[in-house]
């Protein structure tokens, strides 16, 4: 089984019609597992703290300043 990406790109949806930019943030591997026993990932200011399953599904623990999105989160693992 290969190992999981240390670090992350989540790409946070825009309103929905709105056409506007989307946000974007860096998430790294933290210790421990988070409720649904995946790696938990946060942002380098700890705002964004989230959970990524094997099939790229995001589940987000924290989202401090950011509106919680009414669409998925798109996460993209980077080297």
């Amino acid at each position: 089984m290969p190992e999981a990406p240390t670090r992350w790109l989540l790409t946070f949806p825009g309103t929905p019609g709105a056409h506007g930019e989307q946000d974007t943030v860096v998430v790294e591997v933290q210790a421990g597992i988070g409720p649904h026993g995946q790696p938990v990932y946060a942002d380098a200011g700890g705002t964004v703290r989230v959970e990524i399953a094997d099939s790229g599904v995001v589940h987000l623990l924290a989202c401090e300043g950011r509106p919680e999105p009414d669409t998925p989160v798109h996460a993209q693992p980077l080297p």
